[in-house]
């Protein structure tokens, strides 16, 4: 005796395990970004190709075309940048500065004021630039 099938059969893609995982990689993906606060100051960047990441525990010093300098947006001279960067490396260790200057800032300043820096106690100092393709 010989038994026909006559039952047809329905294929179907079960969605919910993949919206499932989508959503997983979607929150594991937004919890592990970085997110970079930057401050709203009109300082002409000089651009580069490449950049990194810098940890959130941070003080920027921003040199004006004019000579100004600003550290964590106060007003300083450049005598006393070495006390007041002071102040923030004895609170932490593994503080970074980063240098924010314009463009067309004396190159005396810049180097004036890294040493200023590291005179200060600072071991990580960085150099903030805009990344552009070509």
């Amino acid at each position: 005796m010989r038994f026909r099938r006559n039952a047809k059969f329905i294929s179907e893609i079960n969605m919910t395990p993949v919206i499932d995982i989508v959503f997983q990689l979607l929150t594991f993906f937004m919890l592990t970004s970085t997110f970079i606060k930057s401050s709203a100051i009109n300082v002409d960047l000089p651009s580069s190709k490449t950049s990194d990441a810098q940890p959130v525990r941070e003080v920027v010093v921003v040199l004006y075309k004019d000579g100004r300098i600003t550290v964590n947006n106060q007003p300083v001279q450049k005598n006393a940048i070495t006390s007041f960067i002071s102040k923030y490396a004895q609170q932490d260790s593994e503080l970074v500065v980063t240098v924010q200057g314009d463009k067309r800032v004396d190159y005396g300043l810049l180097i004036e004021v890294m040493d200023a820096v590291r005179q200060a106690g600072v071991k990580r100092l960085s150099l903030a630039t805009i990344y552009k393709e070509d």
